[in-house]
């Protein structure tokens, strides 16, 4: 029995120094795993990040994103039933340091699901020079039931033989199933091969600087800086009690080597203890004789920062390197301008190129490349963009129609008001005009090209005109085949109805009777079950000029206006409609509640836009009724006017 004991342990001590020399003996080998500089010896063969992106959505406006729920600031890329594609992020290879060392990328991103499993896949392809798809895989983003945002990452392998300087590599998130999700805080790492040596491991500090406060190192006047309110860990810099200059980091331009930053890009996390904060993010450039060749800064200013919220500031300056010498110091710095009561933390910073802009829309269906084919299909997205042009109406972006800035006039237009369109007026350039009906009173306005805005023709109240009161419906039309628009009044309970012509001054009956004509107020609809759903709200008019086409409209989930055509086989969608023109972010779709009036305003040949927006305080806003109006300073209720760009214009007078 002993002898057996003493042969055991004989083994033991046997296998445990053959496993020690074994490795021994492989510890030179190469790792694939990225290793702490401090592991590794100088010149071993390790892997490293070539280039690292990330994509947080919050200077993204395509209409995927979300403004409802987020990982971190105050956007996000939602994915729905509509969605089926939404950020791409292209990367030619010879834009990757290193490149032909390539061997991996990291996909990683939080995730928030819904009630269902969206079974969507992130997919990676490689097209050559010539755009044919030489590469495909996918991986599944794994669902989660907890309905919290959870971190998911993936991982390509990419073979030597797709590493031609040429080809381009693609990333995007596959909603194969059209399921209701969301992602934020995209990182994309490029990993590959590298020998290791001190200059390769300082350059990420060089180009890539992030600053939590969670230690003093890297920065200097570090005073303000405490536990306290912190938008990560348990520091951050308070700049209260009247501080006017926070943490400031600086580096000599010959840290960066010979070929100084072309631009800086920076971030900051403000949170204001008070309104109104003036707070500035600044990049400086100081000279040997302690000159300021650089001064830029981007401020709270002028934007609306919530007190006791975190809210995110970015800024990307351009530097003019042609001033500079290697002794020249780069400062970045938080000053207090305001010296009002703020927080502020996770400062980051970018030295260089920024990288090109993400999430536009592809021009080819991205499954198309995996399936083999290019022909592009109908209705099936993506669809392109046709941009509305914003047209000058002189009323500074105010929700008046008119430049009159007085409250509860009628001149004051809202999504909650109803809206007769007709060329009610003859006149010489046979426009339209528009009729606001509010509550208690009424309206008419028409566009003046001279002055490039409305003036007001007629004004009334309910109370004072026997015409026109809240017990009639109104319609407008040519009911009495004279070429000029009229307007019938039907009274809601004895169906009696008078058809009113404007004589100049004001509305006279011209005829009345009982039980009007069921063509008079037919509203004919448009089926066609593969582009038009229930919740649709169809605008007809020639909005490519001498071309009858449809705007339609979905606010189900998001903001969503198409612009289609009718065909024999049914409809057409010609492409996505977006707006360009508009001030700061003021663009329609960002409103919660809008209504459109098409109308020909400008041009008999052509069909312009009036659109009313404004947002909504009620809890259970559906986007179609809404009994309290909300006024938010940085996206104010608002009357803008909108036609087709001239550029589409001529695509289609050319097309058609």
């Amino acid at each position: 029995m002993q002898k057996k004991r003493i042969l055991v342990y004989l083994l033991f001590i046997f296998f445990g120094f053959l496993g020690a020399y074994l490795v021994l003996k492989n510890g030179t080998k190469a790792t694939n795993k990225i290793v702490p500089a401090t592991a590794i010896k100088k010149d071993s063969l390790v892997d490293v990040s070539l280039l690292k992106e990330v994509i947080d959505f919050e200077n993204n406006n395509e209409a995927f994103i979300s403004t409802y729920v987020f990982s971190s600031g105050k956007k996000s890329c939602q994915l729905g039933p509509l969605i089926e594609y939404s950020i791409l992020i292209t990367k030619m290879v010879k834009d990757i340091p290193s490149f032909q060392n390539l061997k991996k990328i990291t996909v990683s991103f939080n995730c928030l699901f819904r009630k269902n499993n969206p079974d969507a896949l992130y997919v990676l392809s490689i097209d050559n020079k010539k755009g044919k798809n030489i590469f495909w895989n996918s991986r599944p983003i794994v669902y989660n039931k907890s309905n919290d945002w959870t971190e998911q990452k993936l991982e390509f392998t990419i073979a030597p033989e797709f590493l031609n300087a040429d080809n381009k590599i693609v990333v995007y998130p596959w909603n194969r199933n059209k399921k209701l999700f969301y992602i934020d805080d995209i990182t994309v790492e490029y990993i590959g091969a590298a020998i290791y040596s001190e200059r390769s491991a300082n350059q990420s500090e060089k180009s890539n600087l992030f600053l939590d406060f969670e230690t003093e190192a890297g920065f200097s006047n570090a005073d303000n800086v405490k536990e306290t309110t912190a938008h990560s860990g348990k520091r951050a810099c308070d700049m209260g009690s009247g501080k006017e200059y926070g943490p400031s980091l600086n580096k000599k331009l010959k840290e960066f080597g010979s070929a100084f930053p072309k631009i800086i890009s920076m971030s900051m996390w403000v949170y204001p203890l008070t309104d109104n904060p003036k707070t500035v993010l600044v990049a400086s450039v100081i000279n040997s004789k302690n000159e300021t060749v650089f001064w830029e800064g981007k401020s709270t200013e002028n934007e609306f920062f919530q007190k006791h919220k975190w809210t995110k500031i970015n800024a990307l300056f351009k530097l003019p390197v042609e001033k500079f010498n290697a002794e020249d110091v780069l400062g970045v710095s938080v000053w207090n301008k305001g010296k009002t009561d703020v927080i502020v933390d996770d400062i980051e910073i970018v030295y260089g190129e920024a990288p090109e802009r993400k999430g536009l829309e592809s021009r080819v269906d991205p499954i198309s490349i995996y399936e083999k084919r290019f022909v592009p299909e109908k209705n099936r997205p993506p669809f392109q963009t046709i941009y509305f042009e914003k047209q000058e109406i002189n009323n500074n972006n105010r929700c008046s129609i008119t430049p009159l800035n007085k409250s509860n006039a009628i001149d004051n237009f809202s999504p909650k008001d109803a809206f007769l369109v007709g060329d009610f007026i003859r006149d010489k350039n046979n426009l339209d005009e528009i009729i606001c009906l509010k509550e208690k009173s009424r309206g008419m306005f028409s566009y003046s090209k001279e002055k490039k805005q409305f003036i007001k023709h007629w004004e009334n109240t309910l109370v004072s005109d026997p015409l026109w009161n809240s017990n009639t419906n109104a319609y407008s039309g040519d009911f009495n085949s004279d070429g000029k628009t009229d307007v019938l009044l039907v009274d809601k309970k004895t169906n009696i109805w008078k058809v009113l012509n404007f004589n100049g001054k004001n509305w006279v009956i011209i005829s009345e009777g009982k039980d009007p004509k069921k063509e008079w107020i037919s509203n004919k609809k448009i089926t066609d079950a593969t582009v038009i759903n229930k919740n649709d709200t169809l605008f007809a008019g020639n909005f490519i000029p001498g071309k009858q086409t449809y705007l339609k409209l979905n606010t189900d989930w998001r903001f969503d206006l198409k612009l289609i055509e009718i065909e024999e086989s049914g409809c057409r969608i010609i492409g996505n409609v977006d707006f360009k023109g508009y001030p700061k972010d003021y663009n329609p779709k960002y409103f919660e509640f809008i209504k459109m009036i098409p109308g020909n305003f400008l041009s008999k040949e052509e069909t312009a836009i009036i659109i009313v927006m404004c947002n909504c305080v009620d809890a259970d806003f559906s986007g179609r009724k809404c009994d309290q109006i909300e006024n938010l300073p940085f996206l104010p209720n608002s009357v803008q006017l909108y036609n087709i760009s001239p550029q589409i214009t001529q695509i289609f007078t050319d097309k058609y």
